[in-house]
């Protein structure tokens, strides 16, 4: 893999595109668009401010880069403000009667667990979201999912090639992903007959 294409892919694989993308989709699909909009609101807002904060962030030189690789930045740059953006947005779909508050603190708990590993290895986000909104599509579009699980790994060894993971940070992100992937079909979408015919999810 070239670092031209190995950008492409990390690009198309960046947390902050294909998470929201992804989110977006399964939501629209689940409650229809007109129902839909504290949801997106609230996806929109969440990487607008996670954008904004690591723009000044790195303005003031207190980031390397934008995906903030070093390990020690990450906890009060990445992880912190992600739980408290998550507890903010369940705390707001609460108040606003929507369907999805179970499922954004199960995300918050997924974050806390990579929070708590960061503290002894820098696992990889990319991988991590490229293997988990693999597991969230499965049980709604079993094609579209099995692409994206297709495409994970790919995400994973972009991220070896550009020197931003080491392989044993994209190994542990896989095996994050798809725990967490599995855990979330198994308690939110849990059906006997998923891979046969496309559903609409029960939660996201």
């Amino acid at each position: 893999m070239t670092k031209s294409t190995a950008n492409l892919i990390s690009a198309l694989g960046h947390p902050f595109l294909l998470l929201p993308l992804v989110l977006a989709w399964l939501t629209i699909l689940k409650v229809g668009f007109e129902a839909a909009w504290p949801t997106l609101a609230a996806i929109f807002i969440c990487i607008v401010v996670m954008v904004v904060f690591l723009y000044f962030k790195k303005k003031k030189g207190e980031i390397s880069n934008w995906d903030v690789s070093v390990r020690k930045e990450r906890a009060s740059n990445i992880y912190r403000p992600i739980l408290l953006l998550t507890l903010v947005a369940a705390s707001a779909l609460y108040f606003l009667g929507q369907p999805f508050i179970g499922d954004t603190l199960f995300f918050g708990l997924l974050m806390l667990v990579c929070y708590a590993i960061n503290a002894k290895i820098k696992v990889s986000q990319h991988t991590v979201m490229g293997y988990y909104v693999s597991f969230l599509v499965l049980p709604v579009h079993f094609w579209i999912g099995l692409g994206l699980l297709a495409f994970a790994p790919f995400i994973g060894w972009s991220r070896i090639v550009l020197g931003r993971h080491k392989k044993i940070e994209v190994l542990v992100g896989t095996i994050v992903g798809v725990i967490f992937g599995v855990l979330h079909w198994i308690l939110f979408d849990y059906r006997l007959d998923w891979w046969l015919v496309p559903h609409p999810p029960n939660g996201l």
